[in-house]
């Protein structure tokens, strides 16, 4: 009885251990497949694809599963949608009233407090670095872009009220909002 116990723990923790079965395909909420491998590396392990259509976005998007924290998503007051996993992942979609990308970038050189550098843009999209001249903190990462989701343009970035965040973890939720499926039809 002492050697089917073992077995059944060892067996238990081996399949624990593993992840269970694999597959190389995710189902979303709506049933439809998509490929890990077509999605950044960041994404691939411990992520799950929520619908963002009961908060005003009709898209999907890939956050952190519950390994990594809970996750909540609401709207404020502004209209504002945040989607946050722990203290690790918050961004926030707002419908864009104006502006575009060149203008943000150019507010970035305005700064009075930090010097903010450009580690990343693409065509929609700009991750960068701020600091403060001769301090000791660390350095902060931000990303801000800007998507058209069925003829609507959100600008979405990431939130911290206690500063940025690590340059990997900006990157995870850049990665995210780059690959952002939109929803088949509005609701």
């Amino acid at each position: 009885m002492k050697l089917y116990s073992f077995m059944a723990l060892v067996l238990a923790l081996s399949l624990f251990s593993c992840g269970g079965a694999s597959s190389d395909s995710e189902a979303s909420e709506d049933g439809e497949d998509m490929a890990q491998s077509d999605l950044p590396r960041t994404l691939q392990n411990a992520t799950k694809w929520v619908d963002l259509n009961d908060y005003y976005v009709n898209a999907s998007i890939a956050i952190p599963d519950e390994t990594q924290g809970e996750s909540e998503i609401m709207v404020n007051d502004f209209g504002e949608t945040h989607v946050s996993v722990g203290e690790i992942y918050h961004v926030v979609f707002a419908e864009m009233i104006e502006g575009d990308l060149n203008t943000y970038i150019s507010t970035l050189s305005e700064d009075l407090v930090y010097t903010n550098e450009i580690v990343d843009q693409g065509e929609d999209y700009v991750l960068y670095k701020s600091t403060i001249a001769d301090s000791p903190m660390d350095p902060e990462f931000h990303f801000y872009a800007i998507k058209t989701i069925d003829g609507i343009a959100f600008e979405i970035h990431d939130y911290n009220e206690e500063g940025g965040y690590a340059e990997s973890i900006t990157r995870r939720m850049l990665d995210s909002v780059n690959n952002l499926k939109s929803n088949n039809s509005p609701s």
